[in-house]
């Protein structure tokens, strides 16, 4: 009877072999599963960050409504890459972004985020770039940045700042093209752009990638490459509308 037993369980397990093979198999559909799901995170990453640019868009209308159509977008101190600041931890001043924060319209500050970023610089609340702002000596960075076209180290007065209705399809916020490292650090391949009239599209980095790709350091010596840069996101006829 024993014996018996002893035969009838041996016969039914898997051997080594089998064993490997069926490992083998798992091994096999994952890898062919993986990237799947890491494409359908991306384009849910995408969509997100869209999301946020058309809240943005809405925000930017409503603050103009109380400043006589003017929205704090530009840039600081001669360097058209600091383009994202929520609060300077230099001049213990709210900028950019801040003044969207100090006027009360940012309920829900992870829109101003991309939700692919990766680098804890440019995320929201983290030891890097904590929240809320306001906080003297600590830099608070936006994730996204704006079109530079008013410095803000000559003036801090909504009077001088663009007029919205004035923007039409000129990009004035997008994912951060002021260095490569930080488009390598979301979505790598382009970036997501909102124009002055309301529409989110996408723009593939190898219409900019040229301007883009000296600039590694944030210094006004990349000035001219910045502005070629907003001048191609803010060319329609390459991007792809949402």
């Amino acid at each position: 009877m024993n014996s018996k037993t002893v035969y009838s369980t041996s016969k039914n397990a898997f051997t080594l072999i089998e064993l490997l093979v069926v490992i083998a198999i798992i091994a096999i559909l994952a890898s062919m599963l993986l990237p799947a799901l890491a494409m359908a995170k991306a384009k849910a990453q995408r969509t997100s960050c869209v999301n946020n640019l058309r809240q943005m868009n809405s925000i930017l209308h409503l603050y103009a409504l109380d400043n006589n159509g003017a929205v704090p977008l530009g840039y600081r101190g001669g360097r058209k890459q600091w383009n994202t600041m929520v609060f300077s931890g230099t001049v213990n001043q709210f900028v950019i972004f801040g003044r969207l924060y100090t006027a009360n319209m940012l309920e829900t500050p992870k829109i101003l985020y991309c939700p692919a970023e990766r680098a804890a610089s440019q995320k929201f609340q983290t030891p890097e770039n904590p929240w809320p702002p306001g906080t003297n000596g600590v830099n608070v960075q936006g994730g996204y940045a704006t079109t530079p076209v008013v410095d803000w180290g000559a003036t801090n007065r909504p009077t001088t700042w663009p007029r919205i209705e004035r923007l039409g399809k000129v990009a004035i916020m997008a994912d951060t093209p002021g260095l490569p490292e930080r488009l390598d650090s979301r979505h790598v391949s382009g970036v997501n752009t909102l124009f002055g009239d309301g529409s989110v599209a996408w723009m593939e980095r190898a219409h900019f990638n040229a301007p883009l790709t000296p600039c590694t350091i944030i210094s006004p010596t990349n000035n001219a490459a910045q502005d070629e840069i907003w001048k191609i996101l803010s060319l329609g006829n390459v991007a792809t509308p949402y």
